[in-house]
């Protein structure tokens, strides 16, 4: 079984805590040049713990797999600060904290020392506490009210949990968590008094603007910058930090302080310097390592210690923190960039929004955010009721498990899944959710139902029609075309038309779009198209259903074939494969062959379904044609345990000129193998590495850019932001002319791409399926013309070389990160017999800004309105429709015994039979959960040279059981050692590098 490193957090691994810090080539150690007139200017160094205890890549647990490791590393820095402060070094620290989970609830629990020493160094040693957040958040895609919250409870908060309550001051500092900014942000931040904002600018794949801006100098890579946005008009500072990874790309603390003293000595630094290294605080980087005797000479090994006495000597570093610095240091340049930052794979949003189950956590996120916004709002309808004190106590509990639930450790970093403790965290903290969405849901209706009692209609539509719903609409503020909603008894969702008017007898026209039948036929859900220009405000209203035919002689403007969907604006053609040749709209080509059909990526090869069916579903004569796309997908040939399916529906109305596409797909089941975390039975994981990148609905663009006329990427936050930027990293590095994946823009709605006068957006139904960052890009670079091309890939994932950042080291920490860091996994595996819906709205336009008018209807498409009417819509449980044995199945022996691991089956309530017995023993021992993973003790177990046998078996709550698993065996051995394997040509670079630098430092 092949393994997959997955244990350490971020980009700082066992491989660089022994190796220590690359350095300079042999011409740089021997340069020999006379030293210029001595500067009065310092470099000033200050050392950053970033701490959060609650993790994705582990548990919340007191030991090695959860937050143990954080407390352990922690009072050693601690001790390491303090003994040196004691022998007259003034080195001082900078903290940051989330205020929910590590200061209000870990820490007083578990260690409540650290709180009292941090307290003490800040009053004593002059310590900072900079600001993350309350709540670890996900703080670009919050909206207004939840990110002002979590900021203003981050300063103080009425638990005593904020760093002004437990520090006493707080400086002048957010330090994002996962570095995630975006537009509107930072105006925000400069409401609360927060003056800057630090961000990575590594040189590594760990970045966060890096590569989006200019590349600063010298001068200001050390110093404060300020970030100005022409288009949201915000302006704050931002302190360029680093983290142990850059150690790596400039030799060791002391050569790279050695080198920025050099440029000042020779006038091309002006000014002090602040070299801030700021990592996380639980990571085993700043504890040190026991290295052999052959290696016990490399530099920077031994932890935060090492780093302080590697310059401690030199005359010209001060030892120093940020609001000291930045009171005497003002910015020294501006820089500007518009892309949404984050500090994941590929410079993005990859390792939290690309998880194929992230999707359905956002959605369930975006559901409780409708829910609150509904239920203010009908309760303000003339007529109803006041909130009552039960409704009240709804919305603030539910608001306080939404902040829970928008941690950023709750998506990842971790790649490609997250520790199992964590899914099942998150799998109850969305259950709770979920109920008090419920909830709030029920109270809402009970008012509408009030208010709708007795009502009645004033007058009809002139062609007649008969009433089928009394409802009340809330319209979203964005305009727009709408797209409203009903539940219907079957009997009244068969009509051709339908109308709808308001309680003074106004006749709003409707067109329907679809209809779809609920599973037991009872009901169906009715989604009928209303016109931007016709106005809804907040009220009661009445649908009427009418089956007079169109009349005689009427002319078609859409129509469907099984080859053919086309109406006034947009033609889709397909083969008899049933795949997507191309979309033309307006006579031109805008989607390249290829398009619309689902794919991935398998070891290199990109498998799709090889023939669909292709039905004829509305042929055009109500003013909708459509076309259902369906059939089976094999997965790769040997590795599949079960194949997928597919079920899609393209979709044209008359006179509308955008392309609707909605469907379900089920990925194919391959065969997991390789074992992630395998020296910690607790966190450890089955998976299939193979699955590299998952395509549900491709976009292939046929625009192509060029180095003059890049591609833009358009976007719009929670905050409504709208903002732009360009794909042009290629500047930094030729490397860069492919990009594998482009994911910086928040998707609040939308997402588009313009160049040279051509646009697509594409939009998502976010009461079907919500993501915040749901449609990464790719760009190509085509040799044979010089021009790019790029394709869009809503709720999927894309995978590949990291974006090359512009540097002035040796390139070696950008390569032992891209070697070694466990979040650069791609997220493909999660999508392995995944389930998945969407529902998209496409459009093409001319220009290369997005027009008003297809925002606005973009944005309609995306916030529907809520329509809450007589019947509500009936919950459908999940339901696994493939009763495989559950997948992952793998026992790992421990100290306290044997803990199994398996994949859910998706269903809540679905309970696991475990069998095992001893190989040569007919004696069967049973265990049911439905917790997992499950630890079995060693009692069960006595012989470790003994072989044992174990299966298992889903039993669902319906009373439907899958088959067994296949046997797997196991033996009471010790976990496996999963060291890095390390490429002989790296180490033998960074040896060398090292070696250089020694010598530089010792014998010239």
């Amino acid at each position: 079984m092949a393994t997959l490193r997955h244990s350490l957090k971020k980009p700082i691994f066992l491989f660089l805590v022994i190796i220590g810090i690359g350095g300079f080539w042999l011409p740089q150690a021997f340069d020999s040049s006379s030293p210029a007139a001595k500067t009065p200017h310092q470099v000033h160094i200050a050392f950053g713990f970033h701490a959060n205890l609650y993790h994705s890549f582990r548990g919340d647990t007191n030991d090695e797999n959860g937050f143990g490791q954080d407390i352990r590393v922690i009072r050693h820095i601690l001790r390491t600060l303090d003994r040196f402060n004691h022998d007259g070094v003034p080195v001082r620290a900078v903290w940051d904290f989330d205020s929910l989970f590590s200061l209000q609830e870990i820490l007083p629990a578990h260690a409540p020392d650290i709180i009292r020493d941090v307290q003490r160094r800040v009053a004593q040693s002059n310590d900072d506490v900079m600001l993350m957040s309350y709540n670890n958040g996900l703080m670009s895609a919050m909206t207004d009210v939840e990110f002002m919250t979590s900021m203003a409870r981050a300063i103080s908060n009425d638990k005593g949990s904020g760093v002004r309550d437990l520090f006493g001051r707080v400086a002048p500092v957010v330090r994002p968590q996962e570095m995630m900014t975006t537009p509107g942000n930072f105006s925000r931040y400069k409401a609360l008094g927060i003056d800057c904002v630090s961000l990575y600018y590594s040189a590594t794949p760990f970045d966060a603007f890096r590569a989006f801006s200019r590349a600063l100098s010298p001068t200001e890579a050390y110093n404060p910058v300020t970030y100005r946005n022409p288009r949201s008009g915000e302006a704050i500072d931002i302190l360029p930090t680093y983290h142990a990874g850059d150690l790596v790309e400039n030799v060791s603390l002391r050569e790279w302080a050695e080198r920025l003293h050099r440029l000042q000595d020779d006038g091309k630094i002006d000014r002090d310097v602040l070299i801030f290294i700021n990592f996380d605080a639980d990571a085993e980087f700043w504890s040190g390592t026991d290295l052999p005797w052959y290696l016990k000479w490399l530099p920077n090994t031994g932890g935060l210690a090492q780093l302080i006495d590697s310059v401690a000597d030199l005359d010209f570093v001060t030892f120093s923190n940020v609001t000291d610095y930045l009171a005497t240091h003002p910015p020294v340049g501006t820089v500007r960039f518009s892309q949404d930052t984050a500090d994941g794979s590929f410079n993005g949003y990859h390792s939290w929004a690309e998880k194929a189950y992230a999707s359905d956590y956002w959605t369930r996120i975006v559901r409780n955010r409708r829910s609150h916004r509904t239920a203010r709002r009908v309760f303000a309808i003339g007529g109803a009721r006041p909130v009552t004190a039960d409704l009240n106590d709804l919305l603030r509990g539910s608001f306080e498990t939404r902040l829970r639930a928008l941690s950023t450790t709750n998506f990842g970093l971790a790649s490609p899944f997250l520790s199992r403790q964590r899914e099942t965290a998150m799998a109850a903290l969305l259950g709770r959710l979920d109920w008090y969405s419920d909830q709030i849901d029920r109270r809402v209706t009970d008012c509408v139902r009030e208010l709708t009692d007795g009502v009645v209609p004033t007058a009809l539509p002139a062609s007649g029609g008969r009433l089928v719903d009394t409802f009340v609409a809330i319209e979203p503020a964005a305009g727009g075309d709408r797209h409203l909603t009903f539940c219907l008894p079957a009997s009244d969702s068969g009509g051709r038309h339908y109308s709808i008017a308001d309680t003074r007898g106004r006749l709003i026209a409707a067109t329907l779009e679809k209809i779809d039948p609920s599973d037991d036929g009872r009901t169906a859900t009715l989604t009928v198209r209303v016109a931007g220009e016709e106005t809804m405000p907040d009220g009661i209203y009445f649908l009427f259903r009418n089956d007079i035919p169109l009349p005689a002689g009427t002319t078609r403007t859409v129509s469907a074939t099984p080859r053919r969907l086309e109406n006034e604006f947009i033609r889709v053609e397909l083969d008899k494969t049933g795949h997507v040749t191309r979309v033309t709209h307006n006579g031109r080509v805008q989607l390249d062959a290829g398009s619309l059909v689902p794919a991935m990526v398998y070891q290199g090869r990109r498998l799709s379904p090889a023939k669909l069916s292709v039905e004829v579903e509305k042929s055009g004569a109500s003013g909708v044609a459509s076309l259902r796309i369906h059939g089976g997908w094999d997965g790769p040939d040997g590795r599949t345990r079960a194949p997928g399916w597919v079920d899609y529906r393209l979709r044209l109305v008359a006179r509308v000129p955008y392309l609707f596409i909605e469907g379900t797909v089920r990925y194919p089941d391959t065969f997991r193998d390789t074992l992630t975390q395998a020296d910690r039975p607790m966190l450890a994981r089955k998976i299939d590495a193979g699955w590299e990148a998952v395509a549900p609905v491709e976009l292939r663009f046929s625009a192509r850019a060029s180095k003059a006329h890049p591609f833009f990427i358009h976007k719009r936050n929670f905050l409504g932001q709208e903002d732009a930027y360009a794909v042009d990293y290629y500047r930094h590095a030729p490397e860069n002319r492919n990009v594998a994946d482009i994911n910086n823009h928040i998707t609040a709605e939308y997402a588009g791409v313009t160049t040279g006068g051509r646009g697509m957006a594409v939009a998502m139904n976010t009461a079907v399926n919500a993501n915040f960052a749901f449609c990464p890009f790719t760009m190509a670079y085509l040799p044979g013309t010089g021009e790019f091309r790029i394709r869009a890939n809503p709720f999927g994932t894309y995978y590949g070389r990291q974006i090359l950042p512009p540097t002035r080291g040796n390139r070696l920490g950008y390569e032992a990160v891209r070697l070694s860091a466990p979040q650069l996994h791609s997220s493909g595996p999660t999508y392995n017999g995944y389930r998945d819906r969407f529902d998209l709205m496409v459009a093409f336009f001319k220009g290369d800004r997005l027009p008003d008018p297809l925002k606005r209807d973009l944005i309609a498409f995306a916030r529907r309105p809520v329509t809450i009417g007589k019947l509500a819509p009936a919950h459908q449980p999940p339901r696994d429709d493939t009763l495989l044995p559950p997948a992952g199945f793998l026992a790992m022996p421990s100290g306290n015994g044997v803990v199994f691991h398996w994949e859910s089956a998706g269903v809540p309530g679905t309970q696991y039979r475990i069998r095992y017995h001893a190989a040569d023993s007919a004696e069967i021992k049973t265990v049911c959960t439905e917790a997992h993973p499950l630890l079995v003790a060693a009692g069960d177990f006595p012989t470790p040279e003994t072989a044992y046998v174990a299966t298992i078996q889903a039993e669902y709550p319906d009373g439907r059981r899958s088959p067994p698993s296949r046997e797997i065996r196991f033996r009471m051995a010790p976990p496996a050692d999963c060291t890095l394997e390390i490429p002989k040509d790296f180490m033998a670079k960074v040896l060398w590098a090292n070696m250089t630098a020694w010598i530089r430092q010792n014998l010239l």
